[in-house]
């Protein structure tokens, strides 16, 4: 070997040697500055067990928030953060990886159906903070993740909805919302007394805009741990029922396109089956005569559309009236629109469903706002 090819390569050697030390460096010092972000967002009411600087990644264990009962609202078994350290070069915050092992939280909705948000309350009086700056979440992972959903605003005594055992994955997330397009996989259970149902989503959405396009399918879902939100004064009580739905969802500038379909069955009331008793509204005569005729189960076919920016548009009515419709036809019944409400024509007389009809689809969309 010539000398002038030694040269060459132990300089090639060092370059590299020193390149590698840079972006050593550079790593560490961005798990560092992830660090003490953590730490100070964990300092405003938070708790945790000790938080962990490594190659690589920065690990908070044991974080909990609790309300001024003690209880908790939100813990994490495991905090994992990888730092990308090209964000020391730009003017934000580049997380590669964030995960999140064994998480709960508690979300509450009011008597006045206002979603309560406890992590404000402990920032309120602190004065002017330093704006901060936006970060990218390029990879999410959250396993065995639970949530409880608790609802004041649907009956007199608040109603507990669980879901458990949920897994989730997201690619390139942003803080503020912006236009990137985020891609994401849910799967989850939601136990009941009879059956524990399955969610799955999965899709892309643009969150700044919420441009979406994404599939839901919700499998065994126990309805009778749903009563408080489809059951008023008059009503049948439903001993046993399973909803099956599917829906591809379709959001662009604004405007929704929704179609879905939607399987009730394994229905089993109350005894009583007079020409008065009702399930959901619907003449429940006309429901036992179709459940025994079509293997007990009941099939509704729906298209949800509609314009988001339209204050006469809402969502949950637009999903409510199609159900009905589409309930009403497969029992036979005519449909009529009167004034606000939708009504059900029948041989027993007039129905009205559309309130009922209200109160069983904000119980089933609205834990997924």
């Amino acid at each position: 070997m010539s000398k002038k090819i030694k040269i060459v390569l132990i300089s090639f050697l060092t370059i590299v040697l020193l390149l590698g030390i840079t972006v050593a460096i550079l790593i560490k010092n961005a798990n560092r500055v992830i660090k003490y972000k953590l730490e100070s967002v964990l300092g405003q009411g938070f708790s945790f067990r000790e938080i962990k600087l490594s190659w690589g990644k920065v690990e908070a264990v044991d974080i909990s928030f609790k309300d001024p009962d003690g209880k908790d609202i939100f813990k994490t078994d495991n905090l994992v953060v990888r730092a990308d350290f090209m964000g020391l070069l730009r003017k934000e915050y580049v997380v590669s990886d964030l995960f999140l092992e064994n998480p709960y939280i508690l979300l509450h909705k009011d008597r006045k159906g206002n979603l309560v948000n406890p992590f404000l309350n402990k920032s309120k009086g602190k004065g002017k903070e330093r704006p901060t700056p936006p970060v990218v979440i390029e990879e999410t992972k959250i396993t065995n993740g639970s949530v409880d959903y608790l609802d004041g605003q649907v009956s007199r005594t608040y109603v507990m909805t669980k879901i458990r055992n949920i897994e989730f994955e997201s690619k390139i997330f942003g803080f503020p919302l912006n236009d990137i397009l985020s891609s994401y996989a849910v799967n989850a259970k939601i136990p009941g007394k009879q059956s524990t149902g399955t969610l799955k989503s999965g899709g892309k959405v643009r969150l700044k805009t919420m441009d979406t396009e994404c599939k839901v399918e919700l499998r065994g879902l126990d309805i009778t741990g749903f009563k408080p939100y489809f059951e008023r004064k008059g009503d049948v009580n439903v001993t046993r029922g399973i909803l099956d739905l599917d829906m591809s969802l379709k959001i662009i500038s604004r405007k929704i396109n929704a179609p879905g379909r939607a399987i009730l069955k394994d229905l089993e009331f109350d005894a009583g089956h007079g020409a008065k008793n009702k399930f959901i509204g619907v003449p429940l005569y006309a429901v036992i005569k179709f459940l025994k005729d079509n293997n007990n189960q009941i099939v509704v076919d729906f298209i949800l559309e509609g314009d988001l920016d339209n204050p006469k548009f809402n969502l949950r009515e637009n999903f409510i009236e199609k159900m009905t419709i589409g309930l009403a036809g497969k029992l036979g019944l005519s449909v009529k629109r009167i004034g606000e409400s939708i009504v059900v024509l029948g041989t027993g007389g007039i129905e009205e469903v559309g309130k009922s009809l209200k109160d069983i689809g904000e119980g089933i969309t609205g834990i997924f706002k």
